[in-house]
């Protein structure tokens, strides 16, 4: 009797009931505009370190890949464990777990920032140099990181208090705190970098700064609403931390970000392949690949929709439904970075544009997009699937893939790439296979696997 009137009273949730495809579409639009928003963060910081100059484009593209992996991990992987833990709380209607996940969630980004800070500090200049840095690409590689990582934790706290309303079901406020972070990052960035009346330029370090008060901006707006203005019920700051659920939380994250951690690797190494050709093919690729950060909050937007929904079925006993929604949000994701790709690979102007007139870099950059755009689809697919694994428990195989496209990558660099004579052809050949590889395997691997049923 217990068990018939828990799952009766959990119908009354709305992700439990309806038609799934719809409803993953409305979470996920505003989750869309976010995307677009971040996208636009990225877009602008580019832009205006762009106007520095191509050594600058080209040591800022050494740091990026360190910042996309602190906001993998804050976002996706913690911050996806934190969302999944909501949602599953909430679909039980466990209010008390809940309201304890808000504490947890404040200790996992303050820690998660912390030891961030720390390892790009004790092992960040190393890293630049074995990539092939020095002069003076390497010394913006260093300013930059120097003034970006020791406000790291600033990321953390707005990506964990967007990953509990997200786990909530509040997609909304979420996508309005990244407005605010653009909007604040775009005033900051044209006085620190680009120097507007009184205030002077301050080169490389005033853009990492102001990715730091954006940020800074939109986590005090998500806090006020989510402690003061429209504080949801179950929200509980106050009371006793939960040791077990942090360790819990904390466990499934640190695993789930072993895939943000390959993903990275990933494109360290491509970068590393890129310095050996020059700092004008370094540029260029660093132009292209931030496309992919620009991807990546598009495929978060239905990957939270699905870990939301997902969670909440899971939380209530739905696991076909679970899947259901899993499935068919990894295609939403597909679908759209897979024509976003394949038409800047028809049009790359259109992207490389939007950061430099240098022609060589630009060629470089078309280049990118024209092997690596179509591949996005993959690419999109195999990482839905996994944000969708951290509401199912299915971790092991997502993460096995984005280490197979680690491999691909490795493997094809040994053997068809000369030390003394790399060519960006072949290394973006390369890319675009490893990411094909990813989202197949996902793919495949789930559906013959642990999602069968």
């Amino acid at each position: 009797m217990t068990v018939k009137t828990n799952i009766a009273g959990a119908v009354s949730h709305p992700f439990l009931e309806g038609p799934i495809a719809r409803r993953i579409v409305r979470l996920a639009v505003p989750g869309l505009l976010g995307g677009l928003m971040q996208s636009a963060l990225y877009i602008a910081d580019g832009w205006f370190i762009g106007r520095l100059g191509p050594l600058a484009l080209a040591g800022v593209a050494l740091v990026f890949p360190l910042f996309a992996l602190s906001v993998m991990f804050s976002a996706g992987a913690m911050g996806g464990a934190v969302v999944a833990a909501t949602a599953r709380a909430l679909g039980r209607k466990d209010h008390e777990a809940a309201g304890a996940l808000v504490r947890t969630a404040l200790i996992l980004a303050i820690s998660g920032g912390v030891f961030s800070a720390v390892i790009v500090w004790l092992f960040g200049p190393a890293l630049f140099r074995l990539l092939g840095a020095s002069g003076e690409v390497l010394q913006v590689a260093v300013d930059y990181a120097a003034v970006l990582f020791p406000g790291i934790v600033i990321v953390w706290v707005f990506n964990m208090l967007a990953s509990l309303l997200r786990g909530s079901g509040d997609m909304v406020r979420p996508a309005l705190g990244l407005g605010v972070s653009v909007s604040v990052h775009f005033l900051a960035a044209s006085l620190l970098v680009a120097g507007a009346g009184p205030f002077p330029s301050m080169g490389i370090p005033g853009a990492a700064l102001s990715i730091l008060i954006g940020f800074g901006a939109g986590s005090l707006y998500l806090a006020a609403y989510l402690f003061h203005i429209n504080r949801p019920e179950w929200v509980q700051v106050v009371g006793q931390i939960r040791w077990q659920q942090v360790l819990t939380v904390g466990r499934r994250g640190a695993f789930a970000s072993v895939q943000s951690v390959l993903t990275v690797a990933m494109a360290m190494v491509v970068t590393g392949y890129m310095a050996r050709i020059g700092p004008q093919s370094l540029a260029g690729y660093g132009i292209g690949v931030r496309l992919e950060l620009v991807l990546i909050p598009i495929i978060f937007a239905f990957g939270s929709a699905s870990i939301a929904m997902a969670g909440a079925n899971v939380g209530a006993g739905l696991r076909a439904r679970a899947l259901r929604v899993s499935w068919i949000g990894s295609w939403f994701a597909a679908l759209s970075v897979g024509l976003i790709g394949t038409g800047l690979a028809v049009v790359p102007g259109l992207w490389s544009g939007l950061f430099t007139s240098d022609p060589e870099i630009a060629v470089t950059t078309a280049r990118y997009l024209r092997f690596v755009g179509p591949s996005y689809t993959f690419f999109g697919l195999g990482l839905c699937l996994y944000f969708s694994s951290q509401a199912m428990n299915t971790l092991v195989l997502p993460v096995t893939g984005a280490g197979l496209r680690l491999a691909v990558l490795l493997g094809g660099g040994v053997l068809l790439l000369d030390r003394a004579a790399t060519d960006e052809g072949t290394v973006f050949l390369l890319v675009a296979g490893a990411m094909t590889t990813y989202g197949i395997f996902n793919a495949l691997a789930l559906r013959l696997g642990p999602w069968r049923h």
